[in-house]
């Protein structure tokens, strides 16, 4: 993934992750000064911690606490080597006790689990090699594999726990790569399902190139032999399988753990992985803790820890089948994972359990898809069976008020995790009375045609806006219909909310349409993305609910910030466009071209569930008022009025300028010409990737009212000079709003010209003359070449596209397809 494209999702994170922040759920400070392991200390309350991983108790268990002081006492707080160099004695000690405790199988200690997966992955895939990732893999292997990326290894992913198609990457390279690892996890954590290691078994042994790596980091300790884990609870180690797990959660210390069926591979790892060449060890006090608690493991107490958790996650599971909890998942797990929806119901939620003396967590994106926030418990030793009686009691009374409060009904939920929970539904299915009022308080006109719309009403609202007034939709509606390919079908929609005066609060209009999912990926991921769109014309294409549509631009959203119902208006327009996408069959709901600087309109839509995404910028020029050339440079730099002169103005003699509208006859060998040309843009321009526009629009276009064409083609003598038989070598397809906005939307260049003629700057230059000569109040001039346009006096505007889609994985595969020009 490119830095800037990976920078982009970093802020996507950070925006939802500091939202929840804002709201008090995340990087909560704890004030206790010392832990128990059921109680901690939050804003001054003492509460129940069901927020730990530590299932088994043991982190405060006394002899593990004074097995770490021993291993202090004796060795120091550190022992500052690599292992590659030296290691402390008590390293021996801990992986000889591994062995026992992993079926006689070798393992390895690394400081962490992450850093595990940076040892032996390098190690364990060779270059010609293929990993499959679960969707859901953990993110420690995830940030593992960048390395094999940059090493060239090709790398897919798979749907979570889809083994159809795990078997079918299998058999489209039975003999390319040398082997095909799977990456998945044991147990995962946001859920607590599990992969179905049956099905991987399988596999392995079907398939002699098939290999699996396996994270059960969450298995480990709660279940198995000596506590060794789910996985090697359910099969034993496979010679084609490489397990890794932790004991930072139930083991109840700290460390990652490497188990191999090879004796000469660990050999290897420990003496190439850069987690033991280059990095920190494992410290004494920590050995010594684990030391101590691989000696619990092999001794029948562990098993009656395990018993002992065992009886209380019966409890959690009988208790939430009693109280019809919309439980994501069946699991005898000790992970419960509730399902809420939408994030702002998380929080209510979180807070008024913490009011009740419950510390507990959500699942939140990335992790889960941005409308499935579910309440993640966790249930460890450290709590009382009374305690889980109670947090699922508080749960059940808490749960009606707060669908009631944010406006939400079981049914919603069940859309947005796309399971059934009809239990859930009987017994708490009563619609919200908020949702009921919501909707009453609104007078709505929702139209599929523009014709159905007052056309007044709607360009005083929308018209001033850029391409989309009442004419530029009639336009859309015409074009976008009765053409071959999918893609070119739109289906529309107007929104017009008013409030029980009859007074707008809300307008905007939608599409529904194919698009693709890379639409705002960077240029160098889509260029490898449409190489494989030449065999399969659809790959990683998802039919979306977009507000506006693929050839409008410009703030597509009319709100009243003065209405006091502004909020609720927006609500019911996101609960229009659910439907409408539940309808149709779409994946997706696109805001687009938001103002990025909106503060208020971006934490409304993050509690809704969006997630912001950066489009390219946008640009305005608005100074128009001038009369002659010289009046429009004076507006300039210096600077920039010398590139102008040299570059535009003096090389304008070399053109013919023409302008077509619907007043003339257009021969097809021109259409045909101009659609040419916009190809040759559209084939080497990928920051907004979209497909191509059909012909039919070339054809409609200069019969609409508003539409009119820009022309350039060379003069006499360049022409003869270049051969282009008199054929335009720019066009720009620009519209006039009844408003008195100039939009140019579409270009076509003839490159072979472009760096010696700066024929794209001679269009942005007949576009500014002709929007002055149409006395347009401004120009809404498009996308991308942003340095371009500021010399031309464009100012620069950021735009957001916030994103609710079913689930992340489009979005993941995007990010990792990988090129040397995309790294």
């Amino acid at each position: 993934m490119s830095k800037r494209n990976a920078n982009k999702f970093i802020d996507t994170i950070d925006e939802c992750l500091t939202n929840g922040v804002e709201n008090g759920i995340f990087q909560v400070s704890l004030e206790d000064e010392t832990l128990d392991g059921r109680h901690v200390t939050i804003d001054g309350k003492r509460v129940v911690n069901f927020g730990s991983c530590s299932y088994l108790g043991l982190e405060v268990d006394e002899r593990l606490k004074h097995g770490a002081i021993d291993a202090t006492l004796r060795y120091g707080t550190q022992y500052s080597s690599s292992r590659l160099f030296s290691s402390c004695a008590l390293y021996e000690e801990i992986e000889d006790l591994f062995y026992e405790i992993f079926d006689n199988n070798p393992a390895v200690l690394a400081a962490t689990t992450t850093l595990s997966h940076f040892a032996a992955l390098p190690i364990l895939v060779e270059d010609n090699d293929l990993v499959i990732l679960d969707h859901q893999v953990h993110g420690s292997v995830q940030l593992a594999v960048q390395l094999l990326k940059a090493r060239g290894i090709k790398v897919e992913m798979i749907k979570h726990n889809r083994m159809d198609m795990l078997e079918d990457l299998i058999k489209e390279n039975p003999n390319k790569y040398n082997k095909i690892w799977y990456m998945a996890d044991g147990l995962y954590s946001m859920y607590g399902d599990y992969a179905p290691l049956v099905d991987i078994l399988c596999l392995l042994e079907k398939y002699p190139t098939f290999h699996f790596y396996v994270d059960d980091a969450h298995g480990m300790s709660w279940t198995g032999k000596h506590g060794n884990g789910y996985v090697l609870s359910q099969m034993a180690l496979h010679p084609k399988m490489v397990l890794t797990t932790s004991l930072a959660k139930g083991f109840g210390t700290g460390g990652g753990v490497t188990v191999l069926p090879d004796k000469e591979m660990m050999r290897k790892i420990i003496t190439c992985g850069s987690s033991y060449t280059y990095s920190g060890p494992v410290q004494p006090p920590m050995l010594g803790a684990s030391i101590t608690s691989a000696k619990i493991h092999l001794t029948d107490e562990i098993y009656e820890l395990q018993n002992k958790l065992k009886s209380k996650l019966e409890l959690a599971q009988s208790t939430i089948k009693q109280y019809d909890l919309p439980l994501a998942l069946p699991s005898n797990s000790p992970i419960f994972y509730i399902g809420l929806g939408l994030p702002r119901v998380g929080y209510n939620m979180v807070k008024r359990l913490l009011g009740e003396g419950f510390y507990t967590n959500i699942g939140i994106f990335p992790g889960v898809p941005v409308k499935c926030c579910g309440l993640r418990l966790a249930i460890t030793n450290g709590q009382t069976k009374e305690d889980i009686a109670n947090v699922l009691d508080a749960f059940r009374y808490h749960f009606p008020k707060v669908l009631e409060e944010e406006g939400q009904t079981v049914e919603d939920i069940a859309a947005n995790f796309n399971l059934p929970f009809e239990s859930t539904t009987k017994h708490y299915g009563i619609v919200s009375k908020a949702s009921i009022n919501t909707r009453d308080a609104f007078k709505i006109q929702h139209e599929s045609t523009i014709h159905s719309i007052d056309k007044t009403v709607w360009d005083d609202l929308l018209g001033d806006n850029g391409t989309f007034d009442w004419d530029g939709c009639h336009f859309l509606e015409e074009t976008f219909s009765d053409n071959a390919e999918q893609e070119n079908n739109w289906k529309f929609h107007y929104l017009i909310i008013r409030d029980d005066q009859g007074k707008p609060v809300l307008a905007t209009f939608f599409t529904e349409l194919l698009c693709k999912d890379d639409m705002v990926s960077t240029a160098e991921v889509s260029r490898q993305i449409e190489e494989i769109r030449k065999k399969d014309r659809y790959y990683l294409t998802s039919k979306v609910i977009m507000m506006g549509s693929l050839l409008s631009e410009g703030n597509h959203l009319y709100v009243d910030r003065n209405s006091s119902q502004w909020q609720e208006a927006m609500l019911e327009m996101i609960r229009i466009m659910n439907e409408e996408k539940e309808k149709c069959g779409a994946t997706m709901v696109q805001l687009r071209d938001l103002d990025s600087a909106d503060e208020q309109l971006r934490d409304f839509l993050i509690k809704e569930g969006f997630i912001r995404v950066d489009m390219p910028d946008t640009h305005v020029i608005e100074d128009l008022d001038w009369k002659t050339q010289e009046e429009l440079l004076s507006k300039l730099s210096s600077k920039t009025r010398y590139y102008i002169r040299k570059q535009v103005i003096k090389p304008e003699v070399n053109f013919n300028i023409n302008y077509y509208n619907k007043n003339l006859t257009i021969d097809e060998e021109r259409i045909q010409r101009w659609y040419d040309l916009y190809l040759n843009v559209k084939k080497q321009s990928f920051n907004l990737n979209t497909f191509e526009l059909p012909f039919k629009l070339f054809q409609n276009i200069n019969s609409y009212n508003g539409w009119e064409t820009i022309e350039i083609c060379f003069n006499h003598d360049l022409n003869a000079k270049n051969k282009t038989d008199g054929k335009a070598v720019g066009m720009v397809f620009c519209y006039n709003s009844t408003t008195g906005n100039y939009c140019p939307m579409i270009i076509g260049m003839e490159y072979a010209f472009n760096s010696e003629y700066s024929i794209y700057r001679q269009a942005l230059y007949q576009m500014i003359k002709k929007a002055r000569g149409n006395n347009s109040k401004r120009i809404y001039i498009g996308m991308d070449a942003s340095i371009e346009k500021q010399k031309f006096g464009a100012k620069k505007i950021p735009k957001s596209t916030y994103v609710q889609a079913e689930d992340n994985f489009n979005m993941e595969l995007i990010s990792l397809i990988n090129t040397s020009n995309a790294q």
